[in-house]
């Protein structure tokens, strides 16, 4: 494969962070090496396995992700001729990081150079982007590892989308990228356009006209459109590789999960649709990640393979890497409450959250996996919150290309060669590439089918630090949470300030009116519905306060 054709193919993929998912408690506080433009942050004690050696590979361990070459993103500018790299942390939300020897190149958290020291260096992007949060309360500034990030990924692809196609519609912008890059013209405008053609694409068909906001994703559209829209076509990988039917509008956007204790539950996504609780099953969903990152993936024919189709041979998922994360990951606690609690009121709460909360909530045995025995149970149910997240899954494809009569592993069905759902074509690709990377690999537990509408109950450690709440994000405090449907908010700012008395997103945030998030009823389930879940809403202020008071302690 030349270095022209890597860049080509390096660009068709897209996304970010998508399954990741648990709720989670506790620990003391420490300082933390980043800094953010503002003064350093206070890391919360998440476990005495936490350390900073460890949230320094959790940041910028290359899981595969390929966004564009690196000497292109340090030489795009916008039209005001600010740099492209420097809207990371000022337009897009993600979290500045320092100069360390694990990031060089001064990188927000989560971002990194992939093939440092070669000719084919990348701008990547890990799982830590979307899985770090820091919040502010009181002007500090309080680090959380694994905690939902307040990142605008709407925001980062639209403004990809505008900085690469005004450079190749403006002779002035490329003329200076070109100077910079220090490509001949001709080649390097065809380079950029290569790229940008897939990427127009995808953006074009997928990007809803209302922006998720901030932290929010449809991580389940996005990379059923990268890979039934941009993978598995025929034709050349130059632009004929798209299937642009294949694509559908991701207007489903989710919160981003915090990921501590993401490897225990049984069951994991929003809706329990994958089997969990094993190293086996952690790969497939952070592979299916990487997919939907940015990362090289691309399916061919080759009858020398067993199945048919070679699904490594244009691939740049790090399957080691992610085992490696997972194992980090694994090593994040919930954080601790790092302010005073009134101990009274915690015990009254603990009384009423045993009571009304753990069936649901609480720590439980879940179904052994292959090599883990020891999961936590993943309840899914119907409690009546927005179901529209469910159109996920019937999204209909009018082409499976190389995928046509593919024989997946731990599947009965061969692929169809039009109407297959896009979820399962990117199910089918992802698994055929794992077994093919390993064919020991035992992924022939399936979970249950849900109905429409059901979500999984997570354990809650740590619930006080993923503010908004439900899956969609439609809820700003606990406080909220515990009162009536129709009474909580129709509207609230999204941001970092910390509100610890209600527990969530306080009233004012920095952005104002700009990170305004506005919420439906229960009549109106179209993704951003208030609705459901109006458990405890009976009890009286005083067990709501003394609810929230213990929930702060988990």
């Amino acid at each position: 494969m030349t270095h022209s054709l890597k860049i080509t193919t390096s660009a068709r993929a897209l996304i970010v962070c998508a399954f990741a998912f648990v709720l989670a408690s506790c620990g003391s506080e420490s300082d933390v090496s980043s800094t953010g433009s503002n003064g350093p942050a206070v890391a919360l004690n998440q476990g005495a396995a936490w350390n900073p050696a460890n949230q320094a590979a959790f940041y910028t361990t290359d899981q595969g992700s390929r966004i564009m070459p690196y000497q292109w993103a340090k030489a795009l500018k916008l039209p005001n001729g600010e740099s492209f790299l420097s809207q990371l942390t000022s337009a897009y939300g993600y979290i500045p990081s320092p100069v360390s020897p694990s990031n060089p190149e001064g990188l927000p958290v989560g971002f990194l150079v992939a093939n440092p020291g070669t000719n084919d260096q990348q701008l990547s992007i890990t799982c830590a982007a979307c899985h770090t949060r820091q919040i502010q309360v009181g002007g500090v500034k309080h680090r959380i590892d694994g905690g939902p990030a307040f990142s605008n990924l709407y925001a980062l692809f639209q403004g990809i989308d505008l900085v690469v196609g005004n450079t190749l519609a403006n002779a002035e912008a490329f003329e200076a990228f070109q100077a910079a890059v220090q490509v001949p013209a001709a080649t390097l405008r065809t380079q950029l356009s290569n790229w940008y053609v897939p990427y127009q694409t995808i953006m074009s068909r997928s990007l809803p006209s209302t922006p998720w906001g901030i932290g929010r994703a449809d991580a389940v559209g996005m990379i059923q459109n990268r890979f039934s829209g941009l993978d598995i076509g025929i034709g050349p990988l130059v632009n004929g590789h798209i299937i642009a039917s294949n694509m559908a509008v991701a207007a489903q956007p989710v919160r981003y999960p915090f990921i501590w204790n993401s490897g225990k539950q049984d069951l994991t996504q929003w809706a329990g649709t994958s089997a969990n609780g094993s190293s086996a099953y952690a790969l497939t969903r952070n592979s299916s990640e990487v997919i939907g990152v940015f990362g090289i993936f691309f399916p061919q024919a080759n009858p020398a393979v067993s199945g048919g189709i070679d699904f490594l041979a244009q691939n740049s998922i790090k399957y080691t890497n992610l085992q490696n994360i997972q194992e980090l990951v694994n090593q994040i606690g919930p954080p601790q409450w790092p302010w005073p609690v009134d101990n009274a009121l915690v015990f009254q709460g603990k009384a009423l959250y045993e009571k009304n909360c753990t069936s649901c909530h609480g720590i439980k045995q879940g179904q052994p996996r292959p090599g883990n025995s020891d999961t936590w149970a993943t309840p899914v149910q119907n409690v009546q919150t927005d179901s529209s997240y469910y159109n996920n899954f019937r999204v209909s494809t009018t082409s499976s290309g190389v995928l046509t009569g593919y024989n997946a592993p731990f599947s009965t069905n061969a692929v169809p060669a039009s109407g297959a759902f896009s979820i399962n074509l990117v199910t089918a690709g992802n698994v055929g590439a794992l077994v093919q990377q390993n064919p020991a690999i035992n992924l022939s537990i399936k979970p249950p089918p849900n109905p429409t509408g059901s979500y999984e109950s997570k354990v809650l450690q740590g619930v006080w630090a993923a503010a908004p709440y439900l899956h969609n994000g439609s809820v700003p405090t606990l406080a909220a949470l515990l009162t009536p449907a129709a009474a909580r908010p129709t509207s609230f700012q999204v941001g970092p300030v910390y509100d610890i008395v209600n527990v969530g997103l306080a009233v004012e945030q920095p952005n104002g009116s700009a990170t305004v998030r506005v919420t439906t009823d229960c009549a109106t389930m179209a993704g951003e519905s208030r609705c459901g879940h109006e458990f405890g809403t009976w009890l009286t202020q005083d067990e709501k306060t003394a609810l929230i008071e213990y929930l702060k302690t988990l």
